[in-house]
């Protein structure tokens, strides 16, 4: 083109760029600005290839360097066969040398099937590159919900990126069949005489719609949006055909963040491509998101500092603003890092309002309303906790009646199926789907835990406070799921921890209130794990997920409900874990002992199911603890719990932390009509403390006269002249579990003999 003419069009068509580039902004949720074309559809495709790169000669032993594995199963990483799968019983890192420094764009992997008892093995695989093989930038980490099964990936970034390494961290068992890095030749950056660089473009121009005259514009701008220089080439593309266009961006004194767009312009003056390509050279950033646990609807966790987070290219300002009719915190920035995170520190507010949160960088924005600020509560376990209100006739009758369950100041998150397969690695994001806040409402709460509802219910109408609820829990998981991999916790070792990886993780940094727990059924009838190591593990648990979210954070933990499978170990466990978690303010346990669950028995019945009804009382038994530590309730919390015991004699003397003297419990409270007709048939007095035992040195239980003496229990039996042992509502059913105190709640069993 004519010198002169370029003088003439430039101008022009840099007001259209200018324009474009005020209309068009990378895909984020809730666009802030949009561009339309004219016509409303492209009249014409382009792009730039992308091509596998490798080392000069291929991958080889030579240029990988493997640690937690072999170099003949890393291999099969790049063998060209998805047949061939790497394994190894360690995480392993593999590290690949180019040679050269390239410029990466995407990442394609392959998944193989997946073995279901393991779970998706590509969660929380991370991908990571570096110049020096010194340090390395973490690019990207799959975190998808829906395993990628038997299938063909891509991961693209908003950029390219200049490395010469590349290392991929592969979870134990990994599913990763096959791994291509992914470049171009499209962009290259020839030298000049004077220090500058002209830029080569080369893209592929393919169905167009009708022969189109255009121009095509190549802009290059700093990391700033300012623009350095640009070129203008006039090309014509013909109907139906393919064709290249090799473009040249003179005298660019590059840098990173530079970025290059290309915009066409036909004829009368419309554009025939879809949106202006984009080419970023930012280390091969993640695209502009915010961690998916924010959303409208949500609450946010009153007096303490609120954290937003995510991700941006790098070097990329994020502004964050939460705004209220009443009043707006601060407006806050961040840039994010070399990793692509970004996160910023809104400072912390009382309870209530109505806010919204606005996140900006550069044109895109992410915007959530009907935020409101109160307590926010884990829910984690398994199928008792996910247990949801539609399942028990007790339960669903409530969703009956819609007025009675709407309520704005009840914000659920409620994870129910998915990702339920855990994740090898941890991942920065939980599998959500969809909306994940929504406001209390008979559809929403029909499948919202039932314990967490009406935990959530009683402590709204107590306290009037806004409650958010995000139950995590997943029925039949095993506690080594939940704690994180490779954590000790006394004479246990976790070598899961896969449920932690994408439900507990990607939560760390949202503040909450606290944490209730209802587990361990699964480590009754699975891993059959002694109450010692048990209580050693759920102690970890606690003091792992106090080292996130604070010393003194408020967890309590249910002690498993009578059933006909024997339970005893686990719950001589869980009240273990009471003397040996870390710190034990703001901890405590719920006893379930007199839970019936249906009266008739069978379906929800405590003695025949192993998911009880009344999940009711289990929430606010769960409600009084929480009420006690956090909102000045003078209320006893918990009854009667195991202090000590000592022989005197003949006689084993208990004591016990209680409110008030010990007494006995009505026994309309734990007997159903089967405990009924035994007492009537053994002729039971119910009035005396029940199902005490006590043992000599050999272990051997016997049932005890039971006496009570203000907050002790003096215990004999006959038949034991020594007593050395002493248990309470120890077995699978104890049919008569009475003692209790003057806050009317059940005793927790326990036993002293280890």
């Amino acid at each position: 083109m004519p010198e002169k003419k370029i003088h003439r069009i430039l101008p022009a068509l840099l007001s259209v760029f200018l324009f474009i580039c005020s209309c068009c902004s990378c895909s984020a949720r809730n666009s802030e600005t949009e561009y339309v074309l004219p016509d409303n559809s492209p009249r014409l495709k382009m792009y730039m290839e992308s091509v596998k790169v490798e080392p000069n000669g291929g991958v080889t032993a030579g240029n990988i360097t493997v640690s937690g594995g072999t170099a003949t199963e890393a291999l099969k990483l790049f063998d060209g066969d998805a047949s061939t799968v790497p394994v190894s019983d360690k995480d392993m890192t593999v590290t690949l040398d180019m040679g050269v420094e390239i410029l990466f764009s995407q990442i394609r992997y392959t998944a193989a099937k997946i073995d279901r008892e393991n779970g998706n093995n590509c969660l929380g695989t991370r991908f990571f590159a570096s110049r020096d093989s010194k340090t390395f930038t973490e690019l990207a980490v799959i975190e998808d919900s829906t395993p990628p099964e038997s299938c063909t990936n891509e991961i693209n970034f908003s950029g390219f990126g200049q490395y010469r390494y590349f290392r991929v961290q592969l979870p134990s068992g990994a599913n990763i069949s096959e791994l291509e890095w992914l470049g171009t030749e499209g962009l290259t950056t020839v030298p000049r005489s004077d220090g500058k660089q002209d830029i080569h473009l080369s893209l592929v121009a393919y169905d167009a719609k009708q022969d189109i005259n255009a121009t095509v514009l190549a802009v290059a701008y700093n990391k700033n949006g300012v623009m350095k220089t640009a070129s203008v080439l006039e090309r014509r593309f013909e109907k139906g055909k393919s064709d290249t266009l090799d473009l040249i961006v003179p005298g660019v004194a590059s840098e990173e963040g530079d970025s290059y767009r290309i915009i066409v312009i036909d004829d009368k003056g419309s554009s025939p491509i879809a949106a202006p390509l984009d080419y970023r050279i930012n280390g091969a950033a993640a695209s502009f998101s915010v961690a998916s646990v924010f959303g409208s609807n949500m609450v946010l966790q009153a007096d303490k500092p609120i954290i937003i987070w995510g991700k941006a290219p790098k070097d990329r300002t994020v502004t964050v603003a939460l705004e209220s009719k009443l009043g707006s915190v601060p407006q806050q920035t961040a840039t994010a890092d070399a990793n692509s995170h970004w996160e910023v520190n809104l400072g912390s507010l009382s309870e209530g309002g109505d806010y919204t949160l606005t996140v900006r960088c550069d044109g895109n924005v992410v915007k959530y309303k009907n935020i409101t600020v109160g307590d926010v509560w884990l829910c984690t376990g398994q199928s008792n906790m996910d247990y949801y209100m539609m399942n028990g006739d007790d339960t669903a009758a409530e969703l009956k009646n819609p007025q009675n369950v709407a309520n704005k100041n009840i914000r659920l998150m409620n994870l129910w199926n998915m990702g339920i397969d855990g994740a090898a690695n941890p991942v920065d994001n939980p599998p959500f789907t969809g909306i994940p806040w929504r406001e209390a409402d008979a559809d929403t709460v029909a499948y919202c835990s039932a314990v967490g509802y009406y935990f959530a219910k009683d402590i709204e109408a107590s306290t009037n406070r806004p409650v958010g609820i995000i139950n995590v829990a997943v029925g039949d998981t095993e506690i080594n799921r939940w704690i994180a991999k490779g954590a000790k916790c006394g004479a246990f070792t976790s070598t899961d921890g896969d449920l932690y990886n994408n439900r507990i993780y990607p939560m760390s940094r949202l503040a909450i209130k606290g944490i209730i727990l209802y587990q361990g059924e699964a480590d009754q009838y699975r891993t059959h794990l002694s109450s010692s190591v048990y209580s050693d593990a759920m102690a970890g648990l606690v003091d792992s997920y106090r080292k996130i979210w604070g010393a003194d954070l408020p967890f309590y933990w249910a002690q498993l409900a009578r059933y006909k499978v024997d339970e005893s170990e686990i719950r001589e466990g869980q009240r273990q874990t009471l003397d040996k978690v870390a710190v034990k303010k703001n901890t405590g346990m719920i006893s379930l002992l007199d839970i019936i669950g249906r009266y008739e028995g069978g379906k929800g019945s405590c003695r025949e199911d192993i998911h009880p009804w009344d999940k009711k009382t289990v929430a606010e038994r769960f409600a009084t603890l929480a009420k006690r530590d956090c909102y000045g309730s003078d209320k006893p919390a918990t009854g009667p719990i195991f202090k000590s015991a000592r022989r005197e004699g003949s006689s084993m003397i208990v004591s016990f932390e209680c409110s008030g003297r010990l007494t006995v419990m009505d026994k309309n409270r734990y007997s159903d009509k089967v405990t009924d007709a035994l007492i009537k048939s053994e002729n039971i007095d119910v009035t005396k403390p029940r199902e005490f035992e006590i043992a000599g040195s050999d272990g051997v239980f016997k049932p005890a006269e039971a006496k009570l003496d203000e907050n002790t229990v003096i215990l004999t039996c006959n038949e034991i002249k020594t007593p050395v042992y002493v248990r309470y509502a120890w077995g699978a059913y104890p049919e008569t579990p009475n003692l209790t105190d003057a806050s009317g709640l059940p005793a927790a069993t326990f036993t002293t003999a280890k």
